[in-house]
């Protein structure tokens, strides 16, 4: 009797089934989750099941060599851009095991599509929402539209507390541009061309006051401008309509009907190759906005279309 009761006891004693071990996965994370062309974006692998992963390593599908090995769980890519766009492995490995995850990097890619603005509004416009931190010194525009209107109307408006027009791309009339900078106009006369899309850029610099303008990949004579003259900070930016107060004070017959594409900002001066290739979306220089992953508001009756 004396050894059943010494069985029991000893089988008492043993530790009972190991509750079942959570099983160790991996997961990508972007940020931004929508990747935006030229800033900053990381990939984060997230492990769940084991709180302590010794080795990340990050490989890219075609790529003969890992991009990243080590304990660091992020990716980082500092100037996100189509040569960055495939797919994605994280392999997290510790004492448990490893667990493997893919993640596939896309662009929306706005190349092929318009901003059209369908008739004369008061308030309908697109807002563009950069990150402009220092006041511009130089700057370039780069834009694309379609349009039979005969009357004035304005295409890029950059506005700011202390001056409306602080730049101003606006067309009086067919065949002439006015450029605009701290309030002081400057005109271009191009051929007419109705029925057909105008491509222009226009640059400008503080230093001599020179003004670049192109028509359709040609440049025109350059001309003086507000020389030291500097464009201020924060910003409101809009496409469609001529901003005579921060944001606002619109007037319908001055804005946009028809289409806008292809629209580009750099706080620097760029080449006759460079206003060619914004011409056909592969810019050289990296811009302070552009039109792949365009960073953009509608307000009102304004359409993105194909």
């Amino acid at each position: 009797m004396g050894g059943l009761w010494l069985c029991l006891l000893i089988l008492a004693a043993l530790p009972g089934p190991a509750a079942p071990r959570e099983t160790m996965r991996a997961k990508i994370w972007a940020q931004p989750p929508a990747p935006t062309e030229y800033h900053q974006l990381m990939l984060s692998c997230e492990v769940t099941g084991d709180r302590g992963p010794q080795e990340f390593l990050w490989e890219k599908e075609g790529s003969p060599v890992p991009l990243q090995r080590g304990p660091d769980s992020i990716l980082l890519i500092p100037s996100f851009n189509n040569t960055h766009l495939g797919t994605y492995t994280c392999t997290a490995t510790s004492t448990q095991g490893r667990a493997v995850t893919t993640y596939t990097l896309r662009i929306n890619d706005l190349r092929s599509s318009v901003l059209v603005f369908p008739q004369e509004s008061q308030t309908a416009h697109v807002q563009v929402t950069p990150e402009l931190e220092l006041p511009l010194d130089n700057f370039t525009v780069c834009l694309r539209s379609f349009s039979d209107l005969t009357r004035p109307y304005s295409l890029f408006s950059y506005a700011t507390k202390k001056q409306s027009n602080e730049i101003l791309l606006f067309k009086p009339k067919p065949g002439q541009y006015e450029l605009v900078v701290g309030n002081k106009p400057l005109f271009f006369t191009v051929p007419i061309s109705l029925g057909e899309s105008e491509h222009v850029c226009f640059s400008w610099e503080s230093s001599t006051g020179i003004v670049g303008f192109w028509f359709n990949g040609k440049p025109w004579p350059r001309k003086g401008l507000q020389k030291g003259y500097t464009v201020g900070v924060p910003a409101h930016i809009v496409l469609g309509q001529d901003q005579d107060s921060f944001g606002g004070g619109f007037d319908t017959q001055q804005s946009f009907v028809g289409e806008i594409s292809s629209v580009y900002m750099w706080d620097m001066g760029i080449s006759n190759s460079g206003v060619v290739s914004a011409m056909y979306d592969t810019p050289e220089q990296t811009p302070v906005f552009g039109w792949r992953n365009f960073p953009y508001k509608i307000v009102g009756e304004v359409y993105l279309k194909p």
